[in-house]
């Protein structure tokens, strides 16, 4: 069950925008982490990812998901976030 969905726009080029979307979804106690470029192969690392059961804490998650969308973070980073953010 998605919780919170947000969405931020990046130009790489001058002439492509990219719409990356950020998921929290929230499953068996814990959340979970899901990014996408829209309209774009899902299958490729580099457009999609899910960490799943990042953590307990609401509050966290959140946090989390609101940073990875001001920094427009695209979805081959989140895991190593992941793991610097919950981990440390």
């Amino acid at each position: 069950m998605i919780e919170h969905s947000l969405k931020s726009n990046t130009r790489i080029i001058q002439t492509e925008n990219i719409q990356v979307v950020y998921n929290l979804i929230f499953k068996n106690a814990l959340y979970s982490i899901e990014c996408y470029k829209e309209d774009t192969d899902r299958s490729n690392p580099n457009n999609y990812c899910l960490v799943e059961d990042v953590t307990d804490d609401e509050g966290e998650a959140e946090s989390f998901l609101q940073l990875m969308a001001r920094g427009k973070v695209f979805p081959v980073h989140i895991n190593d976030l992941v793991i610097d953010f919950f981990k440390n």
